[in-house]
C-alpha cells in the first residue's frame, strides 16, 4: 500500500512539474519580445513547443505581425496566407528571434509594347513607375516607344533625350501614348458628333 501511495504522489508530482524554456522573437526591425513555452513534461519538450512568426517575405504581402508561437491557421490546418513559423528550440542563442525581420516589399506592371509585364519588386516605399514616350515625341527607338518599368532617367540612352519620356506613377500607366490614343479616337468623335 505504501508503494503504491509513493508511486501515485510521484506520478500526481511530476504532473505538476512544469518546465518551460524562455527565448525571444523578433517583433519589429529590430525590436524583439519575450516568450515562454511551457510543458508539463521535460525542458525539451518546452523547446520544441518554442516558435516563432512573421511576414514570409514575399511581394505584396498583407501578413505583417510578429509574435511568439506559430501562425495561426485556418479550418483547413493551413498557416495564415503570408506568415511563416520557425522552430526557436533548436537555436543556439534563446536571445535571438528566429523570425527574422521581412521588409514589405511589392510588384506592380507596366506595360512593356502591349504585354503587361512585372516589374521588379520595391521594398524603399511603393513606389510605382512606368514609363513611355511623350505626346510631342516623333521618333522610333523601341526602348522609349515599348515603355517599360522604371523612370525616364532609368531608361535613358544616347538614343534620345529624357524630355522625349514620360513618367507615370500607376500601375499599367504606361498603356499607349496619347499618339495612338488621338488617331484611334478623332474619327469615333467625328462620328458622335455628326449624329
Amino acid at each position: 500500500m505504501k508503494l503504491f501511495a509513493v508511486v501515485a504522489f510521484v506520478a500526481f508530482a511530476s504532473v505538476l512539474a512544469e518546465e518551460s524554456y524562455d527565448f525571444k522573437c523578433m517583433t519589429a526591425t529590430a525590436l524583439t519580445t519575450a516568450c515562454t513555452a511551457t510543458t508539463g513534461t521535460t525542458l525539451q519538450d518546452a523547446k520544441d513547443l518554442a516558435f516563432c512568426n512573421g511576414p514570409n517575405g514575399e511581394d505584396n504581402n498583407k501578413y505583417t505581425e510578429y509574435a511568439c508561437g506559430k501562425c495561426t491557421q485556418d479550418k483547413d490546418g493551413a498557416d495564415e496566407a503570408g506568415c511563416l513559423s520557425c522552430a526557436m528550440g533548436a537555436a543556439e542563442d534563446p536571445n535571438e528571434g528566429c523570425n527574422e525581420y521581412a521588409a514589405p516589399t511589392f510588384s506592380f506592371q507596366c506595360y512593356v509594347g502591349k504585354t503587361k509585364t512585372r516589374c521588379p519588386a520595391d521594398s524603399a516605399g511603393e513606389a510605382i513607375a512606368c514609363f513611355g514616350p511623350a505626346e510631342t515625341y516623333e521618333g522610333d527607338v523601341a526602348v522609349l516607344t515599348d515603355g517599360g518599368c522604371g523612370t525616364c532617367a532609368d531608361a535613358k540612352t544616347a538614343e534620345f533625350e529624357v524630355d522625349d519620356c514620360l513618367d507615370c506613377s500607376t500601375a499599367l500607366c504606361n498603356t499607349s501614348s496619347a499618339k495612338v490614343l488621338v488617331p484611334f479616337l478623332a474619327p469615333l468623335i467625328a462620328a458622335l458628333f455628326f449624329l
